[in-house]
Parts: structure tokens; C-alpha cells; sequence
């Protein structure tokens, strides 16, 4: 990670243990080298956001699993703070053309909060756990919240098209919103070697893939399934791409298992961005993975 051909990249994260606050400052300036930018959470409050709310909350729903009384407002809470924590991290470290990618449930109103303060940013986010039916996420008392956070992000990735389906399914019937397809091609895609060019994010047209999307009001976002791995010869040919751009470059959170680096390839083009998709000339390409660290906790149900 860090700066190297042009492409600066940072992870955003918790340490994952308490830090005084006499103690963050240097921890902070240690990190540096090893291009990790922390994020730094009141023990209770990344308690009841991660264990109250994301894993006894969240984490069932996911997975179409109904819990009676897990939903707690205080928890809810803890999940805006921790969000708005997050994105003002991502606000201070931004540069102009850099891309953020938010990764899992944990972050799902991360896309809200930064577009608040960087209106032309482009923002991913990657859910790495299932997305429940509209019959089950209805039952969620904060279920537009969650949407409207998600609907934010210029790109959503799904790990199936299950998923996908699932989440435009929520889209229509919970808030009206139309399912399109959108042609993404050309210089779109940053002329993607072949083996990427075939993944299941679209389906294949002679001027480019065919995508699934969402209108929302004036804005358009795409939906795109990618089962994440580590694929190093797709590394390869991407770094070796003549085609390869600053902000091309997408890694794995550290905390967050391994991820495909082309889930969100057709990033492009982006609000603020030239006609082609190009970042403007002279500014730095990068990419931030936000993700938060996981206290220990009892395995997941």
C-alpha cells in the first residue's frame, strides 16, 4: 500500500484496543508508515455499535433471521456516531479524484455521511454478507435509513445475484424507486483485461456491459455481483495495463478477508469527473478501504 506510482492508498480502521488519548497521537504518526490512518472509538461506544447492534441486530436480519427485541434505539445510535466517525476520517485524508470503498454492514450510512462534505466523491461500498428479502428487511424500524445511506454510493457489490436482487427488490416496493439497465463501456471500464472483463457484473454488448441500476431522483447507482477473492494474475495484468489509471487500484481491508480489486471497476464516470471518466489532469488517484475492526465477540449465529 501507501504511494507508489501514482496511486496513494490508505486504510481507514479501528485499532482494535483501547488507546489513551495521551497514546493516539504517536500511534497515529507510527501508522503512517505502514499507510493506516486509525480511527479512534470510545470503548462503550464501539461496544454497543459492533456487538449490540451489528452482530446481535444486523448480522440476523442479513441473513433473514428475525429476532424479537434485538433492535434498540440507543444501539442505533452508537451505529450513526461510529459512521459519522468514519467518514469525518475519510473527509480529513481526502484528495480530489480519490476513490473511497466502504466495506460491509458495518459502514452501510458511511456513503451519506462523506457526500455531505465531498459532493463529487465516488464512493463504493461491498457488502460481504447476504442482503435479506424485502419481506424480512421491512421489519427493520430504520430499514430508509439504511437504504437511502446505501443509495448514496455511486457502486454497490454483492457477493451473489440473490443479493442484488434482494436489494433492488427493497428499492422498488419499500421506496418506489425505478430498476434500469445502463450500457458501461469504452473508456468506462478502464479498458479491463479479458479475464475481468467476464466476471458476473454484467452482461456483455458490443459497445460494453449491460448493468444493473438504480434511479434515484437525478442519480443513478450501479449494482454490480463479484465473488471476492484474490485472483493475483487479474493484479498482474491490471498493473501491467498501458490502460491502468491512478484510481484503478483497489485493496483488500487487512480486517475484512480478501476482496476482489475489480469489484468496483466501472466506477466511471464519476460526479465531478471529465466526460471520458478521467480523473482531472494533475490531480492524485487513491482509494480508501473503510472498514471497522471487530472486537472479540462470540461467533455469529
Amino acid at each position: 500500500a501507501g504511494r507508489a506510482e501514482g496511486k496513494r492508498v490508505f486504510w481507514i480502521g479501528c485499532p482494535g484496543v483501547a488507546v489513551a488519548e495521551a497514546d493516539r497521537a504517536s500511534l497515529t504518526e507510527a501508522l503512517v508508515h505502514y499507510s493506516a490512518v486509525p480511527v479512534f472509538l470510545e470503548p462503550e461506544t464501539q461496544k454497543v455499535f459492533y456487538t449490540d447492534f451489528c452482530r446481535a441486530f444486523l448480522w440476523p436480519v442479513f441473513h433473514n433471521v428475525i429476532k424479537a427485541g434485538a433492535y434498540s434505539h440507543s444501539a442505533w445510535r452508537a451505529y450513526c456516531t461510529v459512521n459519522r466517525q468514519f467518514a469525518d476520517k475519510v473527509v480529513e485524508v481526502y484528495e480530489p479524484s480519490d476513490l473511497i470503498w466502504a466495506h460491509d454492514y458495518h459502514l452501510l450510512l458511511l456513503p451519506s455521511y462523506t457526500l455531505r462534505h465531498l459532493r463529487t466523491a465516488c464512493v463504493g461500498l461491498f457488502l460481504h454478507t447476504p442482503f435479506p428479502s424485502s419481506e424480512i428487511f421491512r421489519t427493520i424500524p430504520v430499514r430508509d435509513e439504511l437504504l437511502r445511506g446505501m443509495l448514496n454510493a455511486d457502486v454497490l457489490g454483492f457477493h451473489l445475484f440473490e443479493y442484488g436482487r434482494h436489494f433492488l427488490t427493497c428499492c422498488k416496493r419499500q421506496m418506489g424507486l425505478d430498476l434500469t439497465e445502463e450500457q458501461i463501456g469504452g473508456s468506462e471500464r478502464h479498458a479491463l483485461p479479458a479475464d475481468a472483463r467476464d466476471r458476473p457484473s454484467g452482461v456483455g454488448g458490443a459497445d460494453g456491459d449491460i448493468f444493473l441500476t438504480v434511479r434515484d431522483h437525478e442519480r443513478t447507482v450501479v449494482v454490480v455481483i463479484s465473488h471476492a477473492g484474490i485472483e493475483p494474475g487479474v493484479l498482474e495484468n491490471v498493473e501491467a495495463s498501458a490502460f491502468a489509471t491512478p484510481s484503478s487500484l483497489l485493496l483488500a481491508s487487512p480486517a475484512g478477508g480478501n476482496l476482489s480489486p475489480l469489484t468496483l471497476s466501472p466506477l466511471v464516470p464519476r460526479r465531478g469527473s471529465s466526460a471520458d471518466g478521467a480523473p482531472p489532469a494533475g490531480t492524485p488517484g487513491g482509494c480508501w478501504g473503510a472498514q471497522p475492526a471487530k472486537p472479540s465477540a462470540p461467533p455469529a449465529p
